[in-house]
């Protein structure tokens, strides 16, 4: 199965790339590339990155691995082309590295060492205990891509074993149940309708001693009582009981300076004005059958019955309005979607790759132009080796350039760095915004699929092709067999 790690470097660059680069564990050397920095002079270009760092503290580089099963078929070559792609991945370009595939294993394994300081903008690269999670997620997805096994997903347990992964998003989830809570309040005749805004809002309900709550995403349940003495059940109960007197909550998304009381008019057209953005929303149906609440409680059942009534007008609709009325209908427009949101992929690999390269032919060409004249006056200095000695940083970076326009073939006296800076402008809007367009593409993909289990619940017809598609997958298994 395919694995990464990432540690820290905190005392020598030196040590770690000699180890990576060995000859003996990447044949001669010709299964090792560098970015924004010649193997050669790696470390040293690091070093002078590094003292233009805005940040503090002890890390001066990062080592990151990437493992591939032994019974992967993959080429060494290939290897490395991956550990690339790895590499650019987590740094976003931006970071010097050095990547090599090792092969004196009984498994292909790349290493990476890249800088902790960014050559961009030389700021520092922030890595905690959740980075790791955010790396495995990149390599799981390049490794999947070129139909390499990978790890079986990693669930809560393992990831909750320290509380406080992230105490940021720990803290979010907290004060957007709080909100979630706040609102529903306003908006309840009953508890039962408290719980069931809050289900509504695909919040996971445990009853207790204490009553909890899990948002969708959320890994553990959070005691309400834990968020503050004003929400626990019985605290929520009599907010209900006694809502006239509810004072109006602002949360930070507001951007109101004080917190207030905000007159009835304003309120009811703050509330309009949410149902209003969630309405557009289509939830996935409800299966009464099986939601304990319901089955408690005659009111809820008939709740969640208006809701689900409710979906399936917004699926209708939804469907609808996209001129999708049998399965064919849907897989031409799902295919259409899927080939559209490939399509914008693929543009924004090609123009973060020719980021990268530009920067690094910006830093270079900088590199080379700063320091050409030291070099040759270095050739006239009357004491070379002192000269030398005086001016070695200089002259590392005028090295490092000469290396890479050696290796690109370009002619460094040639290149206008206006034109580099302008088209890097150019380049990042369109990434923006592609960005933009592919994230827009991606919320109606999923609202799509949404529509389609919804239709399935309803009336047991497989729009998605889902059930076909597995009859296809099972036929092909037989066949291999």
């Amino acid at each position: 199965m395919a694995t990464s790690k990432i540690k820290v470097i905190e005392k020598t660059i030196k040590k770690a790339i000699d180890y990576i680069i060995n000859p003996e564990k990447t044949k001669d050397g010709t299964l090792v590339y560098s970015h924004g920095c010649s193997v050669e002079t790696a470390d040293r270009e690091m070093e002078l990155t590094a003292r233009q760092g805005t940040g503090r503290g002890d890390r001066i580089a990062y080592h990151l691995m990437q493992a591939f099963s032994p019974d992967d078929d993959i080429t060494p070559e290939k290897a490395l082309e991956l550990g690339i792609e790895f590499a650019r991945s987590v740094t976003g370009g931006k970071y010097e590295f050095v990547v090599s595939t090792h092969v004196d294993k009984d498994h292909i394994h790349n290493h990476i060492i890249f800088n902790a300081v960014d050559y961009v903008n030389h700021r520092k690269y922030h890595s905690d205990k959740k980075d790791k999670y955010r790396i495995r997620d990149i390599n799981d997805e390049i490794c999947k891509a070129n139909n390499l096994s990978v790890l079986p997903k990693y669930d809560a347990k393992r990831k909750t074993k320290n509380r406080n992964v992230h105490k940021e998003e720990k803290v979010s989830w907290q004060k957007k149940l709080r909100y979630v809570i706040d609102d529903a309040i306003r908006n309840s005749k009953t508890f039962d309708d408290l719980l069931y805004a809050l289900e509504m809002e695909g919040y996971e309900i445990k009853k207790g001693k204490h009553i909890s709550f899990r948002a969708p995403g959320q890994e553990r349940f959070t005691r309400a009582r834990t968020i503050g003495e004003n929400y626990t059940e019985e605290a929520i109960r009599k907010r209900i009981a006694n809502k006239e007197k509810e004072p109006e909550v602002l949360t930070e998304e507001a951007e109101i300076p004080e917190k207030r009381r905000i007159v009835p008019e304003i309120k009811e057209r703050t509330i309009l004005k949410k149902k209003k953005i969630s309405s557009t929303r289509i939830n996935l149906l409800v299966d009464i059958s099986k939601n304990i609440k319901a089955q408690q409680s005659k009111a809820y059942e008939h709740a969640l019955v208006r809701s689900n009534i409710n979906t399936l007008v917004k699926t209708m609709n939804f469907l609808i309005s996209h001129k999708i009325t049998t399965s064919e209908d849907f897989q031409i427009y799902a295919d259409a979607k899927n080939a559209e949101l490939s399509l914008y992929r693929k543009d924004l690999r090609n123009i973060e790759s020719e980021l990268m390269e530009l920067s690094e032919k910006i830093k270079f060409t900088q590199n080379y132009k700063r320091n050409a004249h030291v070099y040759y006056e270095s050739k006239r200095a009357k004491d070379p080796a002192a000269y030398a000695r005086e001016h070695e940083e200089q002259l590392v970076l005028f090295r490092a350039s000469e290396i890479y326009f050696n290796k690109k073939q370009m002619k460094p006296k040639e290149i206008n760095l206006a034109d580099l800076f302008e088209r890097y402008r150019e380049l990042s809007d369109e990434k923006a915004e592609l960005t933009k367009k592919s994230s827009s593409l991606k919320l109606e993909i999923k609202e799509l699929e949404v529509a389609a289990k919804n239709i399935e619940k309803a009336v047991g017809e497989d729009i998605a092709g889902n059930e076909e598609n597995r009859k296809k997958h099972e036929r092909g298994k037989e066949q291999e067999i």
